[in-house]
């Protein structure tokens, strides 16, 4: 999907939501990747504790998935995350490599 930005078509996974504490400009895409990044070391990091609640969670409630999610729904989720992102990130402990992230510049 495109949007209208200053008389500009922009896809709606290059818009531009924010900047993060590091000085990165954050899109939709690279927020949407690190948050799911954050998940799945959750979960896995969860398991090895025996403690499958947020999985399980996801599974019986659902989740709407943020690439689907609005700019604003996003920022208000990485603020509330960033900081643990940037752990596991410095720890070099992310499950997946994103080579698109402005942080692995």
């Amino acid at each position: 999907m495109t949007t209208a930005i200053d008389d500009v078509f922009v896809e709606d996974k290059d818009i531009v939501v924010g900047t993060d504490s590091r000085g990165h400009s954050m899109t939709v895409y690279i927020l949407s990747e690190r948050l799911t990044q954050l998940d799945v070391y959750d979960i896995f990091d969860d398991a090895k504790h025996g403690d499958y609640e947020y999985v399980a969670e996801l599974l019986t409630t659902g989740f709407r998935g943020y690439a689907v999610m609005s700019p604003g729904e996003l920022w208000t989720e990485w603020k509330e995350r960033e900081e643990k992102f940037y752990e596991v990130f410095d720890l070099g402990l992310l499950p997946f490599g994103f080579t698109d992230d402005p942080a692995h510049a």
